[in-house]
């Protein structure tokens, strides 16, 4: 399944970065739930926001996920 990363850039512009995530079966039960592909896809992007930005409490531009390459932070995720 796919899914998206919302990445504000420094330049004011905003960019949607694509990824896929496989639905786990958390309950045992033939198929997936709603919930269960909403959990998986959130964990996926927590593993990529990880991979791609660090969590900072203490930046002069304010808290949260900066890209590690320095050209903006993530705003969150839609799945």
């Amino acid at each position: 399944m796919k899914a998206l990363l919302i990445v504000l850039l420094f330049t004011g512009q905003t960019e949607l970065r694509s990824f896929e995530f496989e639905p786990k079966d958390w309950d045992g039960l033939p198929g997936f739930s709603d919930e269960e592909i909403v959990l998986s896809c959130f964990e996926r992007a927590e593993e990529l926001m990880e991979e791609i930005a660090e969590h900072r409490w203490d930046d002069p531009k304010g808290s949260g996920y900066f890209l590690i390459d320095g050209t903006g932070t993530i705003q969150g995720h839609i799945c």
